[in-house]
């Protein structure tokens, strides 16, 4: 899985690729939130748009991330999972811990509603 990271809106967007599952590389994903937590980067997107497939461990690599930037006081939303992801939120009862939206557009917009 590869990462990218920008910042949109003042929003950090974090784009993933490839496939998320065990592994150390996958791993850094909770020190990157982590890592953003630690200089007040709070609002974080994770665009799952360029994801292939995601492992039960990769949910919980997301989960770990969401709680670690939870006890900061921020908030991770997802955007553009394909069918395949979504399903799997669907079904894991995911899509009800974390916002989930069509577009990274619209998960920017949505910290200042």
């Amino acid at each position: 899985m590869k990462i990218k990271i920008k910042e949109k809106a003042g929003i950090t967007v974090l784009k993933l690729s490839g496939e998320m599952h065990g592994g150390q590389k996958n791993l850094e994903l909770v020190d990157i939130v982590k890592d953003l937590a630690s200089k007040d980067k709070l609002d974080i997107v994770i665009n799952l748009s360029k994801v292939k497939w995601i492992s039960s461990t990769g949910l919980g690599i997301l989960v770990s991330a969401r709680s670690s930037l939870a006890k900061e006081g921020g908030i991770v939303k997802l955007c553009e999972p394909n069918d395949r992801i979504l399903g799997i939120l669907q079904v894991t009862r995911l899509n009800v811990i974390f916002d989930v939206y069509d577009s990274e557009d619209e998960a920017i917009a949505s910290f200042n509603e």
